[in-house]
């Protein structure tokens, strides 16, 4: 399986104590997702330090979206005085995490370059 990081480098890199409980689970997700996203293009060897960050925030990102999933009710939007409440859909849950990780992964990848000396996120149509 894929795993661009380790458990310690995730401790050192967001210089936390402790990883979630179900680590190697959400280390394969993101390394899959980034290695889908980057078409293959990081030597899975020695992946780049920025990859290693950005897989650190998936791995967030996707504890988070699976912690909203699993609760009942997701409180979207609260009004008092007329006392009404709406709460996220999981599809809206998805939806909004999936753009969350797209643009973490633009955010910190856009300049790091791929095995192949293209951009990792270049997939080479204009």
């Amino acid at each position: 399986m894929l795993k661009y990081i380790t458990d310690k480098e995730y401790k050192k890199l967001l210089e936390v104590e402790s990883i979630p409980n179900n680590f190697n689970n959400l280390v394969i997700q993101a390394s899959e997702y980034i290695n889908h996203k980057t078409f293959g293009r990081i030597d899975k060897d020695n992946p780049p330090e920025k990859v290693k960050y950005v897989t650190c925030l998936i791995i967030d990102l996707l504890n988070e979206k699976e912690t909203k999933l699993s609760k009942i009710g997701n409180l979207k939007s609260q009004n008092i005085e007329g006392w009404s409440e709406s709460y996220a859909t999981p599809e809206e849950i998805k939806s909004d995490y999936a753009e969350k990780m797209q643009t973490t992964l633009s955010d910190y990848l856009w300049n790091v370059v791929g095995t192949d000396g293209n951009p990792l996120l270049y997939c080479g149509v204009c």
